[in-house]
């Protein structure tokens, strides 16, 4: 390997996978954080709070990072910052994962609602 990480306070698994570009890597805990790494070092570049576990694994469309919560919420992150752009508060949970074509986004919630965003 060359790098591991691990949050320097918080001891939580991850269970979501890594969404990764040229120089990024970013992935959700069961923290209830988002990480985005230095892809060459492993070292933390941000990482963004929501209010519940973050299983969903994130989707990296351009400059914007689309990823699910136990919270209920989709976030739309700025991939530079870890800043939220947008954020949809559905009816239940979505630990699924977002899913891109076409101009749409899509994700499930864990209460059998598929959302579809855009064209």
């Amino acid at each position: 390997a060359q790098w591991t990480y691990r949050h320097p306070k918080l001891n939580f698994p991850f269970y979501s996978s890594a969404a990764v570009t040229s120089d990024r890597v970013v992935l959700g805990g069961r923290d209830k954080l988002v990480h985005c790494l230095n892809r060459a070092s492993g070292e933390a570049v941000w990482t963004f709070a929501a209010r519940a576990r973050v299983e969903s694994s994130p989707l990296i469309a351009g400059t914007r990072v689309f990823v699910g919560s136990n919270d209920g919420v989709l976030y739309e992150l700025d991939l530079a910052t870890g800043r939220k752009t947008w954020d949809f508060t559905a009816g239940a949970p979505l630990s699924a994962s977002p899913a891109a074509a076409q101009g749409a986004l899509v994700i499930g919630s864990q209460d059998g609602v598929l959302y579809c965003f855009g064209d």
